[in-house]
């Protein structure tokens, strides 16, 4: 009889050793759960646990990702919490089908409409839209927003109006707080005679702040500018400097600015710089409204066109995807 039981007893150990195995997350303030770690985003991680299944956790609070750790005694993880930490790794942000861009986005698309008539008859109509997706040391970012102007006077439409621009970047995490990234940006304004502007760029930036309240990056890099426009076409080297300022003022209100200096390269005298700042509201978890001050300023434009646009727009905006 002593043989059954001495088994039992092995296959118990080994059982118990093999379920111990396990993915360890630890806070900051001491406390560890272990689980299979399923995803690592910017904002949070998920995790499946045994007791209470999938669960999410902020980022912020966490000090330590191990992965395969082992529920050891004290004694023995203290050997173990001297070497480096190993990153948890959520694979790339474009892997999947479609080399990943069809799935796991979040973001939100937005649009507005206004139309008077009388002694004034104008329509306009704005939508935009931005998503980001992203892995614990990848993002990718695409946004895009356009801005239409009629005016009927005497039975004739005039379009004084027909903008947009858009663009898409990726980011990859090196170090603490710093990161490279690609970037391409395109422009197309038709009041300002320009047909199309093609704006790659790569550079590296610094994180200055990065939770899940707020958020201050500064990027510098380099840029080439293809623009189409009235007259001859031109193509200069740019050198670009940015800031990226995101602000939770309270869990429906968030405040989010963006702006980018291009110098030209070969012509101190010729540049441009971007600026967008936004005040999102929510109303429900998926529904709310916006509002969008953007410049856009060239020192040398085409043909008699003005330097500046200034845009002032608000409508209702639908959020999509898992973080909200």
């Amino acid at each position: 009889m002593r043989c059954p039981c001495f088994i039992i007893l092995i296959f118990a150990i080994l059982t118990s050793a093999s379920t111990a195995l396990g993915d360890e997350i630890i806070f900051k303030n001491g406390d560890r759960i272990t689980g299979n770690i399923k995803a690592v985003g910017d904002d949070v991680i998920a995790v499946e646990t045994e007791y209470a299944g999938t669960i999410t956790i902020k980022r912020s609070a966490v000090i330590e990702i191990r992965k395969n750790a082992s529920r050891a005694t004290d004694q023995e993880a203290k050997p173990a919490a001297s070497k480096p930490a190993e990153k948890a790794d959520a694979g790339s942000v474009f892997s999947g089908p479609f080399f990943g861009l069809l799935d796991n986005w979040d973001g939100s698309g937005n649009f507005g409409f206004s139309i008077s008539s009388g002694n004034s008859n104008n329509s306009t109509m704005t939508t935009g839209l931005r998503a980001t997706k992203s892995t614990g040391s990848e993002k990718l970012t695409f946004y895009v927003r356009s801005l239409w102007n009629s005016t009927r006077s005497r039975g004739r439409t005039t379009t004084t109006q027909n903008a947009y621009w858009g663009g898409i970047r990726f980011d990859r995490n090196f170090g603490q707080n710093l990161f490279s990234f690609v970037s391409y940006d395109f422009e197309r304004d038709r009041p300002k005679k320009l047909s199309f502007r093609s704006v790659p760029g790569v550079g590296i930036g610094r994180h200055l702040r990065n939770s899940d309240e707020s958020v201050i990056d500064i990027i510098v890099g380099g840029a080439w500018n293809r623009t189409f426009q009235a007259g001859p076409n031109t193509d200069s080297p740019e050198v670009l400097t940015g800031l990226v300022m995101k602000q939770r003022l309270n869990p429906r209100v968030k405040f989010q600015k963006s702006f980018t200096f291009y110098q030209n390269a070969t012509d101190l005298n010729e540049y441009r710089f971007l600026l967008d700042a936004t005040m999102n509201i929510d109303v429900t978890r998926r529904v709310g409204f916006y509002i969008t001050a953007g410049d856009r300023f060239n020192n040398d434009p085409a043909g008699r066109s003005r330097k500046n646009d200034f845009l002032l727009t608000t409508g209702i905006k639908w959020s999509f995807g898992s973080k909200r």
